[in-house]
């Protein structure tokens, strides 16, 4: 698990970064071609006067790469698609994850990255984050405390923007405060103990926010810093200078359109935009010539010219472009079960094969009842663990497995992969045998034997036990469809009246946020490390906890207060406090167990089956690409595998 050292442990990349991959210093060169100190496209703009020696643009302490396979050769691209406009998720997982903290490429624990040190302080009440002597922006711009600075205070923290309390920089709903301590250094003081700090630098959503505003050209289109923004605004047609900054950075940064729509935006990453998302078939980025990091050798990366993205309208278009072998490596969307055979037998046609991924998901489909459902009545229903056990041994996994999953996967709870330095056997497996006799047997204790004419059980105010499935669809999830019109049945057979209710995404996350749906099935997050950063499977941490909406939001201060969850509930938020304030990675890992120990006792969700033979496709020239990868949603694959080592063998 993670062993980032003590209550002041301090970790410094001097030469070397930890990658975790499997590199080796003594790997030969790519195709055995010559390597220069940098890529020739940039040593000929040197050469013309038109950027200046490879040593001005590198900091003073560049972060050395380790290759997952072989030290790589300059030149070509990463060819690679998305799937309409709105995939910008997979552009900041394949160009945008540059943060100050790094996942390890096998998710095991915060490394360094645009940070060359960080220090923890006070027993986790501070920590000094000192940044690379000599870092620059795409632009040449030097990149400082100034920027960090600007980005917490003046978009983070400020009302007009952001302006929301976020995990990475609040303890208890309190702030952080942010201190410059020299032009390389701040510092962040916590009111209390803030344990998962690095971690959360690891998160895009969190840790990306304070990497991606470069304050030099932003500042411009900040009111506090440009008394003459309105004729900006004014020139542009904007509403205001809100409008007017967000349409050039994006809201949420790496997974907002606006932060791919802008070329003039400076960046950090490996490569920046050059043709930007939503002017055509394509979006491209290009070389950053001022990237920080390096291989073993000295010579700057990243290895690839540029990524193309072709922007496709479907998934059979990307799949095609896949089998036709135009993909040079890919996951997203076409990795799917039923897609494999057919990418299987284009494999030779293609020049591609297969690279394993291990999913950090721990079930395809969760059955989430509504547990705060504002019907009373279904409310307490769905809070009798009884009914949960009888509706879970009424699911045959087996036929699910077999007939929706491909013979993939095999029963399982909402509980740790095996994967996890968290599984627990018995957690995973609890109630997932298929016996309609066990499963009357436990809706019969929990109080509804009665039935009416049609068979259906009756709920204590003698109304008939009835309710909804909601399901996205289409969503990235295609077979939940086929896994609930089963789950449905299996549940009609037991005398339970539920019925699906296909929507879209939208829409389906509009009703689980107002809290107006029965029952919801989703993916299971959380099998790996993600589920101590991101709990909402095992306690109501957020809107994402299709189970428990209300009691999230009670716990994060910002819903009607007079929803208190239940005591069990209770008890696990106050440990995920404690987990969060705690400084010791061993003390969090044994307050994570309890966490999960009223989870496997009270069985607030009901799993059906652990998702296994994940793949994606590469290219049989593309190398270095680190295997199994990892996939999460708080580890944006393959964004932590370090594509900045990508690159094409002759």
């Amino acid at each position: 698990m993670l062993q980032l050292g003590g209550a002041a442990a301090l970790l410094t990349m001097a030469g070397s970064a930890c990658s975790g991959g499997s590199g080796d210093d003594d790997a030969p060169a790519g195709g055995g071609a010559e390597k220069g100190p940098e890529a020739p496209s940039l040593a000929e703009r040197v050469a013309a006067g038109e950027l200046p020696p490879v040593e001005e643009r590198l900091p003073a302490n560049p972060l050395v790469v380790e290759p997952v396979d072989s030290i790589g050769t300059y030149g070509g691209d990463w060819k690679t698609a998305l799937l309409g406009p709105g995939d910008v998720a997979w552009l900041a997982r394949t160009g945008g994850y540059e943060l100050l903290m790094h996942w390890s490429i096998d998710f095991t624990e915060p490394v360094l990255n645009i940070a060359e040190s960080v220090e923890q302080e006070d027993g986790g009440r501070a920590y000094t984050i000192g940044l690379r002597q000599g870092m620059k922006w795409s632009d040449g711009t030097p990149f400082t405390a100034d920027d960090i600075v600007f980005a917490y205070t003046d978009v983070i923290a400020n009302e007009q923007l952001l302006g929301v309390p976020r995990w990475l920089t609040t303890v208890s709903g309190q702030p952080a405060t942010i201190e410059k301590v020299d032009e390389v250094t701040v510092r962040f003081t916590f009111a209390e103990p803030q344990g998962l700090f690095m971690h959360n630098l690891c998160m895009p959503d969190e840790g990306g926010l304070l990497t991606s505003y470069p304050r030099h050209y932003l500042e411009q289109f900040h009111q506090t810093y440009n008394p003459d923004v309105a004729s900006l605004v004014a020139a542009e047609g904007k509403a205001d200078w809100v409008e007017l900054f967000s349409s050039k950075v994006g809201f949420s940064i790496l997974l907002d359109a606006g932060f791919w729509q802008n070329p003039e935006l400076p960046r950090l990453g490996a490569w920046t935009v050059t043709t930007p998302l939503g002017t055509g078939e394509q979006v491209v980025l290009e070389r950053n010539p001022y990237y920080f990091k390096t291989d073993p050798d000295g010579s700057q990366l990243p290895y690839l010219d540029r990524v193309v993205y072709n922007v496709v309208s479907d998934e059979e278009l990307m799949l095609l472009q896949a089998t036709n072998g135009e993909l040079d490596m890919h996951m997203r969307h076409i990795n799917s079960l039923t897609n494999k055979p057919v990418l299987a037998n284009s494999r030779e046609d293609g020049d591609y094969d297969f690279f394993d991924i291990v999913d950090g998901k721990m079930n395809q489909a969760v059955m989430a009842l509504n547990l705060v459902h504002q019907d009373p009545v279904l409310r307490e229903v769905f809070q009798n663990k009884d009914f949960r056990i009888g509706l879970s041994h009424a699911i045959d996994r087996q036929e699910m497995i077999d007939a929706v999953f491909q013979q993939q996967g095999e029963p399982w709870q909402v509980a740790p992969r095996e994967e996890s330095d968290f599984y627990d056997e018995e957690f995973a497996k609890q109630y997932t045998e298929y016996d309609v006799d066990l499963a009357n047997e436990h809706l019969d204790r929990a109080g509804y034997s009665q039935r009416d004419g049609d068979g259906y059980r009756l709920r204590p105010d003698g109304n008939r036990i009835s309710f909804a499935l909601d399901v996205a669809t289409p969503s990235l999830f295609p077979f939940h469809p086929d896994a609930t019109e089963l789950v449905v049945g299996y549940w009609q057979e037991v005398g339970i009246d539920v019925r699906m209710n296909p929507m879209d995404r939208s829409l389906f996350i509009e009703r689980r946020e107002a809290n107006i749906h029965d029952a919801a099935v989703w993916v299971g997050d959380g099998g790996l490390l993600d589920g101590l950063l991101d709990p909402r499977y095992y306690f109501p941490s957020h809107t994402g906890s299709n189970w428990g909406v209300p009691w999230a939001n009670w716990y994060n201060n910002a819903g009607d207060p007079r929803e208190e969850p239940l005591p069990r509930i209770q008890e696990q938020m106050d440990l995920f406090d404690q987990l969060r304030a705690t400084a010791d990675d061993d003390a969090r890992i044994e307050i994570f167990r309890q966490i999960l120990a009223i989870s496997k006792e009270e069985f607030w969700l009901i799993g059906t089956v652990l998702p296994m033979g994940g793949y994606g496709i590469v290219k049989n020239s593309f190398r270095n690409v680190y295997e199994p990868m990892p996939v999460s949603a708080v580890y944006p694959e393959p964004g932590p595998s370090r594509p900045e080592q990508y690159f094409h063998a002759s």
